[in-house]
């Protein structure tokens, strides 16, 4: 399971302490505090006064290093340019939410038809929440709802697993029959005569080819390689959050059908969107997860530092290398596979230099009822700056889809605030 550690001069809870001169003080300024040097540090008076038109939140420390809030500001809730609230005892909790990026994943939201939608944009180096939106007609804050299934998400673990353990490379060529979405008891299991189709591993990711990660599993892995996988991704433990969260689950059956079906993405796994969106931070940051921060620091009354956030990992749960060639192949997803269409126009690409890994998933499911539709991408691949996560659940096909939600986000994002369609 991840082991959750703390970062090189970390500092989480700061309450009644000073400030060191090492940390900045980005809450306050001249106008709204008389700061003093002391020595090594430096201590601010009494004069700082939040705004009283910061929007009411509660917060509560659940640990002296952990908080938990009761829910998200309004995006016009800002102090010195970024979204913050109010608690009853004057206390000013500053998010790490990027207020223009927040805004235009709320349009976003508001764009989509499905009765059920959640968008989570992070930070993959730090685990910063920049932008957070959903609705659902049944379910409170969708985007931390652990009822949907990983569907073809899964398929990275079973990739994972499949580099690290075996002789199986990017570009192996494996055998199937059937369809591309095709997989029963008739062909899951391989045949040499009857299997008349090839993929390679890195085109099968692309496009999400069912039997073929079925070859993947019974040839190469077995129950408890995939279920120890699972386990390093963060399934069947609560994901760390400032907001409360339930147990992501992932049952890896013995059976040989039952194993074939789980690796290729139709098992008892699920997860929710801000789990999604650590577990592709994790690759981007050369296979360490980060934990997923919504409260960058809390500022008492007294405008002293009473909580900050610095980045917390996961033990690493692939190897950097790993971690470097699935970014590659998760590229397949926008150039070849099931996202192209978004991501080019004819041959032209629609974010000319910038390479985009991605993974998309789509499975029926019960909570909420309907079709889920995953969308899962980070970018650049080079140096990877931002992941998104789009879900979007209806039973019909006449809303936005979670890939194009997710390139206009990207589009967006690298187009440093052109709203672009």
């Amino acid at each position: 399971e991840p082991v959750w550690g703390r970062s090189n001069g970390e500092i989480e809870s700061q309450k009644n302490t000073k400030i060191s001169v090492r940390q900045p003080l980005p809450v306050l300024s001249a106008s709204r505090a008389k700061v003093v040097q002391q020595s090594d540090t430096v201590t601010a008076r009494a004069r700082f006064k939040p705004p009283e038109r910061l929007e009411r939140v509660k917060i509560r420390f659940s640990t002296p290093q952990r908080v938990e809030v009761g829910g998200i500001p309004k995006v016009s809730s800002l102090y010195q340019g970024q979204i913050a609230g109010l608690t009853e005892s004057f206390d000013t909790v500053i998010y790490t939410l990027d207020a223009e990026l927040q805004k235009y994943t709320e349009q976003l939201v508001k764009q989509s038809a499905s009765p059920h939608v959640a968008m989570v944009v992070m930070d993959p180096r730090t685990g910063h929440v920049l932008a957070v939106a959903d609705r659902s007609s049944s379910i409170k804050n969708l985007y931390l709802h652990t009822g949907f299934p990983a569907a073809s998400l899964f398929k990275i673990v079973t990739t994972t697993a499949a580099l690290e353990l075996t002789d199986i490379s990017p570009m192996e060529k494996i055998r199937f029959r059937g369809g591309t979405y095709t997989l029963n008891q008739w062909n899951y299991r391989p045949d040499r005569r009857r299997d008349n189709q090839v993929m390679t591993l890195t085109e099968a990711l692309g496009k999400s080819c069912n039997p073929v990660f079925a070859r993947v599993a019974l040839g190469n892995l077995d129950q408890q390689v995939l279920q120890s996988y699972a386990s390093s991704f963060g399934f069947n433990e609560v994901l760390p959050y400032d907001e409360p969260l339930e147990l992501s689950r992932a049952n890896i059956p013995a059976n040989d059908f039952g194993l074939a079906r789980t690796a290729a993405g139709f098992g008892d796994v699920y997860f929710s969107p801000i789990h999604a969106a650590s577990m592709m931070a994790g690759i981007a940051n050369n296979g360490r997860m980060p934990r997923p921060v919504l409260v960058d620091r809390i500022v008492g009354p007294d405008g002293m530092l009473k909580y900050r956030a610095y980045p917390r990992y996961s033990d690493p749960i692939m190897q950097s290398s790993t971690a470097r060639t699935l970014l590659n192949m998760l590229e397949a997803t926008t150039t070849t596979g099931t996202s192209k269409k978004e991501f080019f126009v004819g041959s032209r690409p629609r974010l000319p230099g910038v390479r985009v890994a991605a993974k998309t998933g789509t499975l029926s499911g019960i909570s909420p009822k309907g079709i889920n539709r995953w969308f899962v991408a980070t970018a650049p691949i080079q140096n990877p700056q931002v992941v998104v996560v789009v879900l979007n659940v209806d039973n019909q096909r006449r809303a936005m889809s979670s890939s194009r939600m997710g390139r206009m986000l990207l589009e967006h994002f690298f187009r440093k605030g052109k709203v672009v369609s």
